[in-house]
């Protein structure tokens, strides 16, 4: 048995042969098979007879994950069972995370039959994101007094999105620019498979949130992985980001915007932002961000995202679809003045 995940423990019931000599043959029959690359039923049919379980069926591997989705911090219980001689099992997770990518093999298993509880975490608003854990497995069964062998596999799917605060938000929208928008080629393709769009009716716009938006994202840019953003060699392109702010002040929105092509170098974008006076009194502040992989709704209390923490619901991309057409926003158009340069 072998681990590669830290942060994986687990008790387990996995009876395999008690005598060595059994354990020697087992061991045998596996490397000759690893060398002949034999298929799970050829490798069957070379065990001792006693070892293979008589099924009303074919076997099946289950495995589950509870809770089904997190969304506070805590603990993912996964749960393996095995029906079958188990020639051999693994078990691997893929973390498609906000910005990365992470996996590996959370254990492995040969001999015996095989049940098992495993836990896996603690998982934080880091670790934001869709988990997706797969079993493998080689099993030897007998089916009407005929010893065979077949490969199991079973995934499971769950969501992590747990909320939390940023006390720097200008930081979060130009990381979130620098995975949607990050442009692949010449044929101008991000690599979020849309532009990142900003949707919020707000009071106003602190000054770090906007100077960010107006000098950088609604307008494009080139960079080489710096914060701010800045480039003075080889360094890559990110396309506009597409905004539409509806905000009491106008004044405390001017400078977004932007239309037309972006020329960045040998690449470009379209430019697609706009900001709007609504007019009235304060409000709570309401970002919707389309990003990368997932979608965020910012809220601001003082309504202009001069908080200390702004508060981040953190959501699977298009989960903040419902309440932008709840609000629907774009409706203000109409009776607002837009604000221009």
């Amino acid at each position: 048995m072998g681990r590669a995940a830290s942060r994986c423990t687990g008790v387990s019931r996995s009876r395999g042969g008690s005598f060595p000599a059994l354990a020697l043959a087992l061991a045998g029959v596996l490397a000759g098979v690893a060398r002949a690359q034999a298929s799970p039923a050829e490798l069957c049919a070379a065990l001792p007879a006693a070892l293979v379980p008589s099924l009303p069926g074919q076997p099946v591997a289950n495995l589950s994950v509870s809770p089904e989705g997190l969304g506070a911090p805590g603990v993912l219980t996964l749960r393996v069972r095995v029906e079958g001689w188990v020639l051999q099992a693994s078990l691997s997770v893929r973390a498609e995370r906000r910005w990365d990518e992470r996996g590996g093999l959370l254990d492995l298993w040969a001999g015996g039959t095989l049940e098992r509880t495993l836990a896996y975490g603690p998982l934080q608003a880091a670790d934001n994101g869709v988990y997706t854990f797969t079993l493998r497995a080689q099993v030897c069964y007998r089916l009407n007094g005929v010893v065979t062998g077949e490969t199991l596999t079973q995934e499971a799917r769950v969501p992590v999105f747990i909320p939390w605060a940023t006390a720097d938000l200008p930081r979060l929208l130009w990381r979130e620019a620098e995975a949607a928008n990050y442009v692949k080629g010449l044929a101008n393709d991000v690599a979020g498979g849309q532009p990142m769009f900003i949707e919020g009716l707000v009071v106003g716009l602190a000054d770090p949130v906007r100077a960010m938006l107006r000098d950088y994202l609604v307008k494009g840019y080139l960079n080489e992985g710096h914060y701010p953003p800045r480039c003075a060699g080889t360094c890559y392109a990110v396309a506009p980001v597409q905004l539409r702010l509806y905000a009491v002040d106008g004044a405390r929105a001017g400078g977004l915007f932007q239309q037309g092509w972006a020329q960045l170098g040998l690449y470009g974008g379209h430019k697609d932002s706009r900001a709007f006076e609504v007019g009235g009194k304060g409000v709570a502040g309401v970002l919707l961000v389309r990003g990368y992989r997932h979608d965020y709704i910012l809220l601001s209390g003082k309504g202009d995202f001069s908080d200390p923490q702004v508060q981040v619901v953190e959501m699977p991309k298009g989960g903040a679809e419902t309440l932008r057409q709840a609000l629907a926003l774009a409706a203000l158009q109409s009776q607002a003045k837009e604000v221009r340069p």
